[in-house]
């Protein structure tokens, strides 16, 4: 975790997060499901995870990817299930099929150009801040 609820995003923490360089694993069911418990102890209201990757999931234990996309699927669910909206946004057009499978065609979006990626944030979060 790099910000917890209520921190606010000073020039320090930006720093961190643009020094973050893509390793190992993503364990995107795993990090869904914590994100979700995280949420669970949040006050009322809505409540939203918004994923930003570089592609599908991934893991240097797990080789199967039908298997790692269907356990990123089964979490996507259950937050849901807990109202918590899930939402997705992928700088690789290659990870469409996956995504699709994983967050629903209406709840994940490729960003083409990594550079329109703030402006897509701030899309997907006044449009997940709108759902009923």
């Amino acid at each position: 975790r790099l910000l917890d609820f209520g921190q606010p995003l000073d020039d320090g923490l930006r720093a961190i997060i643009d020094a973050i360089r893509g390793r190992y694993s993503t364990r995107l069911g795993a990090a869904l499901r914590h994100a979700t418990s995280r949420l669970a102890g949040e006050p009322g209201g809505r409540r939203a995870i918004v994923v930003v990757t570089d592609g599908a999931p991934s893991d240097i234990d797990v080789h199967d990817a039908r298997y790692l996309i269907e356990d990123a699927r089964q979490s996507v669910m259950q937050a849901r299930d807990a109202v918590v909206r899930v939402a997705c946004l992928a700088v690789d057009r290659a990870a469409d099929a996956g995504l699709r499978r994983i967050f629903g065609w209406r709840h994940y979006g490729i960003v083409d150009d990594p550079r329109s990626l703030p402006a897509r944030l701030a899309w997907l979060s006044r449009r997940l801040a709108g759902e009923h």
